[in-house]
Formats: structure tokens, sequence, C-alpha cells
């Protein structure tokens, strides 16, 4: 009777520190979540410093157990450590990554840092080290080798798109990052061929890419179709919709331009928000739309109000 009450209290001893060793992972988990939250609320804001100490905190909850969060957590650390300019520290952070699994992302972003150093071989290694683990066929990562390549004076990134042109599969999603390599590499025809297609197949963010082919080859009324079909979809986004009127107030097409910034306006996600509505702002200048171009500027100054230059403008803007 007395073991039989013993081996009762022993088994009510260990599921109550089960119980209770869960509840404190469960606390760790929620506590990690929430600081990575507010990390990314912090980096969007353009606050890195309290980005960097968010993520930090966030590592911190996991005492030294390394799994997909934590990994998660890390490369959003690294970069708020590259917004801060701590370039050495947020090298040796994507390596961290790499020790733990080898991640094609990790060696890419490294290449990209080292390439900002002036380490052409070491990043073109990593590069290639990004290649070979990439067990999925990433078009985007191709498609940022070349960029990165080409924005530093390197030709042969070409030879990345080529390559991810020729990889294997035929799915909407295939064809629609075929029709933008084609489009990179100037194949026009090949390009809304194949976007047509995937737009036709349901992805929708095709319909982005075919307005960029059509701007560049003068199709106005085909581009505004595409660009109508695209701001209607729920994958519409600021940053491509301002890259598109940045591109189109250049060339003067100012009614586009301001379809786009307006659309971007509209979402529910506006992370680059600030541009557009001072982008928004000049164009309805352009076009001698003053009164639009206050209301823009009023709101744009309750919302930053540390901007003098923006309360400058307003002042002039109430004289018209």
């Amino acid at each position: 009777m007395i073991r039989a009450k013993r081996f009762l209290y022993m088994a009510i001893l260990m599921i109550t520190v089960l119980l209770i060793c869960t509840g404190c992972s469960s606390e760790r988990e929620e506590r990690q979540l929430q600081l990575r939250e507010q990390g990314i609320s912090y980096l969007e804001n353009g606050d890195y410093e309290k980005a960097l100490n968010a993520f930090q905190a966030a590592l911190d909850e996991s005492l030294g157990e390394i799994g997909a969060m934590e990994l998660d957590i890390c490369y959003y650390k690294a970069e708020a450590q590259y917004m801060l300019g701590q370039i050495e520290e947020a090298i040796h952070t994507y390596t961290a990554i790499i020790g733990y699994n080898n991640s094609s992302k990790a060696y890419y972003l490294r290449g990209n840092l080292y390439y900002s150093q002036g380490k052409e071989a070491i990043a073109l290694s990593d590069y290639e080290s990004a290649i070979k683990y990439d067990g999925k066929g990433d078009y985007e990562l191709y498609i940022g080798i070349y960029e990165s390549m080409t924005a530093n004076g390197n030709s042969e990134g070409l030879a990345y798109l080529e390559k991810a042109a020729n990889l294997k599969g035929d799915s909407a999603y295939d064809k629609m990052q075929k029709g933008r390599i084609h489009f990179m590499m100037g194949r026009y025809g090949d390009s809304v061929a194949a976007l047509t297609e995937a737009a036709a197949g349901g992805e929708a963010e095709s319909y982005y890419y075919l307005a960029e082919v059509y701007l560049v080859t003068d199709k106005r009324e085909e581009a505004e179709g595409a660009l109508a079909s695209y701001i209607a979809s729920d994958v519409a986004d600021s940053y491509r919709l301002y890259h598109i009127a940045d591109a189109q107030i250049t060339k003067g097409n100012y009614d586009i331009a301001i379809d786009c910034l307006e659309a971007a306006l509209e979402l529910e996600l506006i992370p680059n928000k600030q541009i557009v509505m001072k982008s928004l702002v000049i164009v309805y200048e352009k076009v001698s739309d003053f009164t639009s171009a206050r209301n823009v500027l009023e709101e744009y100054v309750k919302i930053y109000p540390e901007d003098e230059e923006a309360k400058r403008e307003l002042t002039f803007l109430e004289t018209r």
C-alpha cells in the first residue's frame, strides 16, 4: 500500500513538473513571437536599433535551442544589422545560419554583403554555393544574383538568367517567372506570350510584369489594361506600384503615375507610404492640380510632422 501511494505521488509529481515545463515553454514561445512582431514593426518603420534589440531579445528566449522560428528571426536580425551599417555583424549572422543548415538564402544574402565590400571572388563563391544548395529551383535566387552582379558591373550575371530560363516547370508560376526573365533579356515577344499564359492560369502578379513589358514597348492601351487587372487583384503591392509610377514620371506619363500612386494608397499595407505620398504631391503639381496636391500634403504633414520641407511646401500650396 505504501509503495503504491509512493508510486502515485511520484507519478503526480512528474506530471506536474511536465505541465509546468510545458507552460514555461509556451510562455517563452509567446514572448518570442511578440518580440519578433515588434522587431518587424520597428524594421518597417525604420527604427533599426530597436528592431535589432527586439530580434536579439527574441533569440534570447530560445535558451539556445534552434528551430525554424529562430532561423527566421536571424534573417530579420541580419537585415537590421545591415540597415544599421553593421556589415561584418550581418555577415557573422548569415555565417551562423549557414553553419546550422547550409541555407541557400543565407549564402546569397552573405554574397551580397561581400560584394558591397568589394570582395567579388568571395561573393561569387557564395552565389555558387547558393545555387548548389537550392533544392527547389528558386527563380528569385537566379534573378537576384544576376541583378547583384549587374549592379556591380559584372556582365557575366546573364548566365544566371539563362540558367533560370531553362529551369524545369510548366506551371502558371513557372511561366510568370520565365516571362519576367525574357523581359529582362529583351525578349519582349516571348515575355508577353509567357506572362499572358501565366495570367490566364491564375497568376495575377503576371499582370504587373505584363504592364512593364507593354510600357517599355509603348503599348499604352495594353499597359493600362494590365495595370487595371493588377490593381484589382489581391496581390497588388505598393512597392511595385511605386516602381511603375516612378518610371512613368520620368517619361512624363503623369496620368499613369497618378493611377498607380493613388492605387498604392488604397492598399491595406503601405510600408513605403511616405515616398508614395510625396511622389503623388509632386505629380499633382506637375499637372497643375494644386487642390489635390494640397489635400494629400495636408494629410502627409499630419502623419510625418517632422518633415519641415513638406510644411514649407504646404504653405506655398495654400497660397495657390
